[in-house]
């Protein structure tokens, strides 16, 4: 890499507004058609994808909005379904070394929040090629690609896709978790690798048994035996 031209926050943009933002852009598609036919204000799907920043979540607030639920109820049944990036935002945080940048609170609370899945994989596949201190830099970059993507696309679908068939709409949703196994597949280190392919093998195994439960236990026995693997290898 050309010291005299790199610049994180270039490489972060290039990822960003390259094939994970038109991943993503395009996931943002059938939020923006089932905004637009359950009647939500375009404003309403914008602010929902900025505050709540998670495709389940959203969908959950559109479902509850529309169905006239109590404030209380959305607010307890988002909370549950967005605690699951909890740990995600906690690690990267410690990957970019968010304690020790000059930058307050506030600034630092800003940008966990644009932490997402795709970023997250970005920052972790690109962890050794990017330095430690270009880190945080090389995020905004990215969040600043990917936001502007998913707005994009959030818009798009919720002008233009009208008339559309609904299941050629729903394809794109397809395209971040293909993105993102195929990235989780070229993953460097013991503890990584174990934790995907036993992460399959146990959601195989549980899922006829326990259906949805089976992806939280699936998480937690993959990155536990990842773990162990990792730490008896070592020795």
């Amino acid at each position: 890499m050309n010291s005299k031209t790199y610049s994180p926050i270039k490489a972060g943009l290039k990822q960003g507004f390259g094939l994970p933002g038109v991943g993503m852009g395009s996931a943002m598609l059938g939020f923006g058609a089932l905004a637009y036919e359950t009647g939500l204000d375009i404003f309403v799907g914008l602010l929902s994808m900025l505050f709540l920043w998670s495709m389940p979540a959203m969908l959950i607030f559109a479902t509850l909005i529309i169905s006239g639920s109590s404030f209380l109820l959305m607010f307890f049944t988002i909370l549950l379904a967005n605690v699951r990036t909890l740990f995600m935002v906690l690690s990267a945080a410690l990957t970019m070394d968010f304690k020790n940048k000059n930058a307050s609170f506030l600034e630092k609370l800003f940008w966990a929040q644009w932490v997402s899945p795709t970023g997250w994989t970005i920052i972790s596949a690109n962890i050794e090629k990017i330095k430690k201190e270009d880190l945080f830099t090389y995020f905004k970059g990215i969040s600043i690609g990917l936001v502007s993507m998913c707005t994009i696309g959030l818009s798009i679908g919720y002008y233009c896709l009208e008339g559309i068939p609904k299941i050629l709409i729903s394809i794109p949703i397809f395209f971040i978790p293909l993105w993102l196994i195929i990235l989780m597949l070229h993953a460097k280190g013991l503890f990584y690798k174990t934790s995907i392919f036993s992460s399959c093998f146990y959601l195989f195994v549980l899922y006829p048994y326990i259906e949805n439960l089976s992806i939280i236990l699936a998480g937690f026995l993959s990155a536990f035996t990842g773990f162990i693997v990792e730490r008896l290898l070592k020795k």
